[in-house]
């Protein structure tokens, strides 16, 4: 009889230990769980040649201390044009230089750059990525220090990329500082509970719906969250600044109809553009005039809305 209950137990643990270390693949620091194989662009593609020049400026580290007790640390690059700052913010399993394309982009506009890196991420401590639900909050910091800086002028623009999409369009359910005038979210998913199945099934092929439930809790347990918690669709519900959302056609890591569907629930004023040779996270190298122009567009109209 002893013999049969411990059997019972060690086969009621199985799931538990699967769920644990499935969501340590998943969240932990340098997991490259959700990491794209992007197509290969020319070293003369001009939205490289961009960052390369961008990553030779100077840089000022700034740090500091998030609610539940990590020390955060981003990287500051001034513009003497000082027409605005522009916060970035990363995706999973990389660091702030995953950003630096889209500074570029900005510092040619005359704004200052400021990239944090992550929780879980860089030269930040932390173990696990949240996907977004404490990264608003330390989102939320780091516009407040940019606000006791009084040498950056504002407006201030929110941008992220895939994760760091998805946390800025979380950060939209807290009291954003009324400096910042716009949010630019590429290649954002709607939730963590619906990336987490696309992308189980996209990579096993097995059923999703019982291994994501198993994550979630852990994710509860973890990060204090759990996946129906961590959703940038519900988000982008409320009032909130203009909203550029932006998506690759050919994205198989985040599809673009997550995008889509973010647009259809976001209140206006919103914007939708897809790339159609873009893959994840890929849209300025795939078409570096177009994307340009669009960022362009979309900063030059930030007054108007007011």
């Amino acid at each position: 009889m002893k013999k049969k209950y411990i059997l019972a137990a060690a086969i009621g643990a199985i799931p538990l230990v699967l769920g644990h270390s499935l969501f340590n693949y998943v969240h932990q620091r340098g997991s490259s769980s959700l990491k794209s194989h992007p197509p290969q662009f020319a070293a003369n593609n001009s939205a490289l040649v961009a960052m390369r020049k961008f990553q030779r400026l100077p840089q000022t580290t700034w740090s500091l201390m998030s609610g539940d007790g990590l020390r955060l640390v981003a990287y500051l690059t001034r513009n003497p044009q000082n027409r605005g700052t522009v916060l970035l913010i990363h995706g999973f399993g990389v660091d702030h230089h995953a950003m630096d394309k889209f500074a570029a982009v900005f510092y040619q506009l005359g704004y200052n750059i400021l990239q944090p890196d992550n929780r879980a991420a860089g030269a930040s401590a932390g173990r696990y990525s949240s996907y977004g639900y404490q990264e608003k909050k330390d989102v939320l910091l780091w516009l407040q220090r940019l606000q006791a800086d009084r040498q950056l002028q504002v407006p201030i623009i929110l941008m992220g990329a895939s994760l760091g999409a998805a946390t800025v369009l979380q950060s939209l359910t807290l009291s954003l500082p009324v400096a910042v005038k716009g949010v630019i979210a590429d290649s954002s998913y709607t939730s963590a509970q619906e990336i987490m199945q696309y992308n189980i099934h996209r990579q096993t092929g097995l059923p999703s719906k019982g291994l994501t439930h198993l994550l979630s809790l852990w994710s509860r347990f973890k990060v204090q969250a759990s996946y129906r918690q961590i959703s940038p669709l519900a988000s982008v519900r409320g009032q909130h600044p203009p909203l550029l959302l932006i998506c690759g056609q050919a994205d198989v890591t985040v599809p673009a109809w997550m995008s889509q569907a973010l647009f259809e629930a976001a209140s206006a004023p919103k914007m939708l553009v897809r790339f159609t040779t873009g893959s994840h996270i890929r849209s300025l190298e795939a078409d570096p005039t177009a994307y340009r122009a669009l960022i362009k567009q979309f900063v030059a109209h930030l007054s108007s809305f007011e």
